[in-house]
């Protein structure tokens, strides 16, 4: 309940020695609050944007709360079992009148405290009781109208009170039905000059709705800019033809709604998002996820497609028509919403063709190529749900024996978002071997053509991706969506050493810090691989290395390169350590469908990126890695002497 005291407009007293000027201003007297605050939710996307209920991009709230009376304190929400975020809000006192036309008035607009803006004969205000906001039972006020122009209704007489170039802020919900033109609300000032003499500015006006809709809220933060203001009034109407109901009007002086926005972004099978809202009076908003729901939304999201690829491979028939006669197989994940029974297909790319597809007869080269086409599984196809499947070609003619290159199969798959993958699958394809019990690390995903029989490592691989494909530890150990560590830089590391010896030409097989200054082609003398030492080289440039390098069994070499690392296909030992700005190439000289040795490091190795070109004759691919990498833990304890740092890294397994 509201009640308005009025003073007289204005009075003028004197006597001999006093002069007293009365103004005329509202005061607002409220009853105790006893009515909990009514808090509600716009989600983005409004409804699933992925297959069978579920999202496929991040899900974001809108929170909105409204009290009539004492103002929102505050809005509470929580998402899953996580702990609750509260925010807070000050300056929400509602100073609108009769906000939610629950006092009917014998004015020209139907209610208590509001006055018709124009009236004409086309033109009836009404309350409406059957009609209202859901959440602020239970009545409005209603306008309809054939005639032309502005109608509405306002609180002209019946003011909020206001400072000059103050913040404010007005809400108001509104329904409309046929709205030829647009439905809103505007805000007026009132100024007072010291004679009393008021006067009216339009300072703001809310966004329109047109045509037919739902209860909508519309809200406007705005300035008081008018000199001598003393308050501030709301006028509530359409322009043109139509009906609109208005219910819920709330003016404060907070400098923002009170409202909260925040999204989910994490995948999830089953998340729960409650809120609740709580008055200045302290009465609290009830919130249910049980039979009856209130203030509590349920929604599950898979933004990730399925992945995980491994375990492949392919074999012959036996007897089969010819060793190029094929079935391949692989497995594939997808933990959160589960594979769809559409992972069903594949597709190749012989050798003689520039892009993926089958022939027509599976079984012959020389039947009609289908260009983008797609064959049927032979079998391996999941249900839908499940959370792998192991995929299975049929029976297919890749045309020659001509293993130099790769014989590539296309897989598909799909999960029940809607979320779906390709993976290529390289029959015979090059691998590579980390040894040493080091860890793998990929500041990506770590995505491989092709899987050797055999563990690609005895250590860690470690992803800052969600994904690794084709590569796998003996020991099981993969760490992924790990952190992206501090990386060094070659200015880094020049910056940790003391300055060093300028070289050209040949190294010296001794222990020093030593800077090449420009590209450099590698060169060592003939005692490179007997003497010992511990040597530390940087290298302004690029780094090309023709020959192998070999080194004692106690020394350790370590090239610092400000640019790439070229490896020719020439080399095949190399034991030094190499840390790259720019790229590593393993065979920057090879051709296509020329067929290299496997090239063995020895050290310890970092760059931007790691271009693994060698591929091994026909079936040799099957046991024998392209490259092959054995990690050189003393490089960590012989090289510390040029360094003034050292660190641990923990990192949790799974």
């Amino acid at each position: 309940m509201v009640i308005i005291l009025t003073m007289p407009r204005t009075k003028l007293f004197l006597s001999t020695s006093f002069l007293f000027l009365f103004l005329s201003l509202p005061f607002k007297i409220s009853a105790a609050d006893t009515t909990a605050p009514t808090t509600t939710y716009v989600q983005s996307p409004a409804t699933p944007d992925g297959n069978n209920g579920w999202y496929r991009s991040i899900v974001q709230f809108n929170l909105s709360a409204t009290d009539l009376e004492s103002g929102v304190k505050e809005i509470n929400y929580q998402i899953n079992s996580s702990g609750w975020n509260k925010v807070l809000f000050s300056g929400t006192l509602n100073q609108a009148p009769n906000p939610s036309f629950e006092d009917a008035g014998g004015t020209p607009s139907g209610v208590a405290l509001w006055d018709a803006t124009e009236e004409d004969a086309q033109t009836t205000y009404t309350q409406d009781t059957s009609t209202y906001d859901p959440g602020h039972p239970s009545s409005s006020a209603k306008t309809t109208t054939t005639s032309s122009g502005w109608h509405g209704i306002n609180n002209k007489v019946n003011f909020a009170v206001a400072e000059a170039y103050s913040n404010m802020t007005a809400s108001v919900s509104l329904k409309t039905q046929n709205v030829s033109e647009d439905a809103f609300f505007k805000v007026y000032a009132v100024s007072q000059n010291g004679s009393g003499e008021q006067t009216y500015t339009l300072i703001g006006q809310s966004s329109t709705i047109t045509g037919t809709n739902d209860w909508t809220r519309l809200s406007l933060n705005f300035v008081v800019n008018a000199e001598n203001a003393i308050g501030v009034y709301l006028d509530i109407g359409l322009n043109g033809p139509g009906t609109v109901w208005s219910d819920a009007v709330v003016i404060n002086s907070s400098t923002i709604s009170a409202n909260t926005s925040f999204s989910v972004a994490t995948d999830s099978v089953n998340h729960t998002v409650v809120f609740y809202s709580v008055d200045n009076a302290d009465n609290v908003e009830t919130y249910s996820c049980e039979a009856t729901i209130k203030n509590c939304v349920t929604f599950k999201l898979d933004q990730t497609p399925p992945g995980n690829w491994m375990n492949s491979g392919a074999y012959r028939e036996i007897p089969g028509p010819s060793n190029h006669h094929l079935y391949t197989y692989v497995t594939v994940e997808d933990l959160i919403s589960g594979l769809s029974a559409l992972t069903s297909k594949y597709q190749y790319q012989p050798d003689d063709k520039s892009e993926f597809g089958i022939h027509s007869d599976l079984l012959q080269c020389s039947s009609e190529w289908q260009a983008n086409n797609w064959a049927a599984l032979e079998s391996g196809t999941p249900n839908d749900g499940d959370t792998t499947a192991d995929l299975l070609t049929q029976l297919t003619d890749y045309c020659n024996s001509d293993w130099k290159i790769c014989k590539t199969v296309k897989f598909f798959a799909e999960d029940m978002a809607g979320n779906n993958s390709t993976k290529n699958l390289c029959i015979n394809g090059p691998w590579i071997k980390v040894r040493g019990k080091g860890i793998v690390r990929s500041n990506n995903i770590i995505d491989m053509l092709s899987e050797p029989e055999e563990p690609n490592t005895d250590g860690l691989i470690e992803a800052a991706g969600s994904t690794i494909n084709f590569f796998t530890s003996e020991r099981g150990w993969k760490v992924t969506n790990s952190p992206v560590p501090q990386t060094r830089s070659y200015d880094d590391y020049l910056s940790l050493v003391t300055p060093p010896t300028p070289i050209t030409g040949t190294l010296p097989a001794a222990t020093g810090s030593y800077l090449v200054d420009g590209n450099y082609t590698l060169s060592v003398p003939n005692n490179y691989d007997s003497n010992t030492f511990d040597q530390i080289v940087f290298v302004n440039g690029n780094l090309t290395i023709d020959n192998d390098i070999k080194t004692h069994a106690n020394t350790t070499a370590l090239f610092v390169v400000k640019g790439d690392v070229l490896i020719s296909k020439t080399t095949d030992n190399l034991e030094i350590g190499l840390i790259a700005d720019g790229d590593i190439y393993t065979a920057y000289d090879m051709n296509i469908r020329e067929v290299s040795r496997t090239l063995s490091f020895r050290g310890i190795y970092s760059a931007d990126h790691f271009y693994f070109q060698r591929t091994l004759q026909g079936t040799n691919n099957n046991y024998i890695p392209s490259e092959d990498f054995t990690y050189e833990p003393k490089y960590a304890i012989q090289m510390k002497n040029y360094f003034s740092k050292s660190s641990v890294k923990w990192i949790m397994t799974e």
